[in-house]
């Protein structure tokens, strides 16, 4: 026993360097694993705040003002033909419209827009369906 209180429990008489150490699973000490990296920290002043909002504003507001502009160059026009392609007599009875519409008779139908607006090129032409589900499965 030593004369010093303390105890060993190895084998090999307690002061061999050579001994394994246990391992740890705690992370290696670093101010990034304990979070204490220096961080800003401003002070926010009602003038710095003010100052900040007013280039901001001063930055944006041109390009608002660019994308007013250019939305006011489009023409848009809307159309809609369900009925006016159908025979007058059949335009008011939805069941008529539906059995002309599956019917295998030649289909064609003519229309002309007025453009109230000079349209310079490119021109796109989109074309919308109502009602009209892609995924549905019936």
């Amino acid at each position: 026993m030593n004369s010093n209180g303390a105890t060993t429990s190895g084998g090999n008489g307690g002061g061999d360097s050579a001994a394994p150490r246990r391992q740890s699973k705690q992370p290696k000490y670093s101010r990034f694993t304990q979070q204490e990296l220096p961080a800003c920290k401003p002070l926010l002043t009602p003038g710095w705040v003010i100052t900040t909002f007013m280039l901001v504003g001063a930055l944006f507001i041109p390009i608002g003002v660019i994308s007013l502009v250019a939305s006011h160059r489009v023409v848009e026009i809307v159309h809609q033909y369900e009925t006016e392609c159908l025979p007058l007599q059949i335009r008011d009875n939805k069941d008529l419209k539906v059995a002309y519409i599956k019917s295998n008779t030649s289909k064609s139908c003519n229309q002309t827009l007025q453009v109230p607006k000079h349209m310079k090129h490119p021109i796109y032409v989109y074309y919308q369906l109502d009602n009209f589900y892609q995924n549905h499965r019936r």
